[in-house]
């Protein structure tokens, strides 16, 4: 289960950053309507919430998961955060002087 969740859980960051404003620039070459990028978030949402039930799927102890389930969420937000960094900086190359 483990890996399912994340799985989902990475998938879901990467949603959520792609409909944002500055998100969809990066992940999006034309402009994108209001209306799909609140689907794209409102998906990433439906997403999470799915990543923590199937990490409480069976679980002696929900507690416990409920923290290494954010620390995970951590990790993938920290690894969506390079994924757009590096994204952007290819799309984007610094100026040189």
């Amino acid at each position: 289960m483990m890996g399912a969740t994340l799985l989902c859980g990475q998938i879901s960051i990467l949603l959520m950053a792609a409909g944002s404003a500055r998100g969809s620039g990066i992940f999006f070459k034309k402009a994108t309507s209001a209306s799909y990028l609140l689907g794209l978030r409102l998906t990433g949402f439906a997403l999470l919430g799915l990543s923590l039930m199937l990490q409480l799927h069976k679980s002696q102890t929900p507690i416990i998961d409920v923290i290494t389930w954010l620390g995970l969420l951590s990790v993938e937000m920290l690894l969506a955060a390079l994924l757009c960094t590096t994204l952007n900086a290819k799309k984007n190359p610094p100026r040189r002087k």
